[in-house]
C-alpha cells in the first residue's frame, strides 16, 4: 500500500475544540514523526557526537536543547583542557559515559510520556482529561513537587558520580555532583557560584583557613576560594573543612576530607595532570 498524504482535514478535532481554538485558514501543513533514538557510542577516535547527532526524542518536557547544551559544555572544556595540555588525555574518555547515560534515561522517559499522552482508549482519555488535571497541579504545588520539577527541567539533578575522574565524598555530597549553590552570608557579598564564571578548575573551602593550600593550588595555577560556614552552607550538605575541587563546568571533580585531605588534592592534581588556564603549555 502506498503512503497516504495527510491533509489538515485528516487531523483530529477534539483537542482543538477542547481548548476553544478557532482556525480560519491554514497556510502550511506537514506531518511530524517522533523518533526516540540514542547513538551506540558518543565517541569513535577523534569523532564526538553531541546534541541531536547523538540523541533524538519527543519534545515532551522541552529537554532537547538543554541536553544538547549540556553535551557541548561537557565536551568543550575537556577538549580545551587536553589540547591546552592542562589535563591528561584520558579526560576525553569521560565524555561518553557521563553524557550517554543521561541521554538514554531522557529518551526512555520522553518515550513513555509521549506514549501515555498519545495512547488510544477510554482509560487513557480519562487519565489525560480528568485524572492528571486534578492531581498534577496539586502535586506540583507542594515544596517537594516544585523541587523535583525544577531539578528535572533545569537538569541540575544530573550527576557524574561513576566517572573515572570523580573521587571522594563528604557526607551526602559526592564527587560528580553539581556544586550546590549557597547564598552569600551578607548582602553585597559574592556567592559561591560567582567564581564559576572563570570556567576553570578551582578549590572551594567552607569555614576554614586556606593558607596551607596556597602552595598546592599555586603550583597548578588553581584558584582558591574560601567561604564562611553558616546555616545555609550546612543545609547545602557542604562540610566544614572539606576540600572541594570544582571542575570548569561546576561539577565536583574531587572531594577530600580528614587529616590527609591536602595530600588527596595534591595527588589528584598530579595524577590527572590538572592545571588552571593560567598555566602555559
Amino acid at each position: 500500500m502506498g503512503k497516504k498524504t495527510l491533509r489538515w482535514e485528516d487531523t483530529h478535532r477534539a483537542p482543538i475544540e477542547r481548548i476553544g481554538l478557532e482556525i480560519d485558514h491554514v497556510a502550511w501543513f506537514s506531518t511530524y514523526r517522533v523518533h526516540h533514538r540514542v547513538a551506540d557510542t558518543f565517541r569513535r577516535g577523534s569523532v564526538f557526537l553531541l546534541g541531536d547527532a547523538g540523541h533524538v526524542h519527543s519534545p515532551v518536557g522541552g529537554q532537547g536543547m538543554n541536553t544538547g547544551l549540556g553535551d557541548a559544555m561537557n565536551l568543550a572544556w575537556k577538549l580545551a583542557s587536553v589540547l591546552g595540555q592542562r589535563a591528561n588525555g584520558d579526560l576525553l574518555d569521560t565524555y561518553e559515559p557521563e553524557r550517554i547515560a543521561f541521554a538514554r534515561r531522557l529518551v526512555a522517559t520522553t518515550d513513555r510520556v509521549f506514549k501515555a499522552a498519545s495512547s488510544d482508549g477510554p482509560f487513557a482519555e480519562w487519565a489525560r482529561t480528568q485524572l492528571l488535571p486534578r492531581i498534577l497541579p496539586r502535586a506540583l504545588d507542594t515544596r517537594l513537587g516544585k523541587h523535583l520539577l525544577f531539578e528535572a527541567v533545569s537538569q541540575t539533578g544530573i550527576e557524574y558520580r561513576d566517572s573515572t575522574w570523580s573521587e571522594g565524598h563528604a557526607g551526602a555530597l559526592h564527587a560528580g555532583d553539581r556544586l550546590p549553590w549557597v547564598a552569600p552570608a551578607r548582602e553585597g557579598d559574592a556567592d559561591n557560584f560567582t567564581p564559576l564564571t572563570s570556567l576553570d578548575w578551582q578549590v572551594h573551602l567552607y569555614g576554614t583557613e586556606a593558607l596551607d593550600l596556597g602552595p598546592t593550588c599555586g603550583a597548578h595555577d588553581i584558584g582558591l576560594h574560601t567561604f564562611p560556614f553558616d546555616a545555609p552552607t550546612e543545609a547545602a550538605s557542604l562540610e566544614r573543612g572539606a576540600i572541594y575541587l570544582v571542575r570548569p563546568d561546576g561539577y565536583l571533580g574531587g572531594v577530600f576530607r580528614g587529616p590527609h585531605a591536602k595530600d588527596g588534592l595534591a595527588q589528584y592534581l598530579v595524577s590527572h595532570g590538572v592545571r588552571g588556564r593560567r598555566a602555559r603549555a
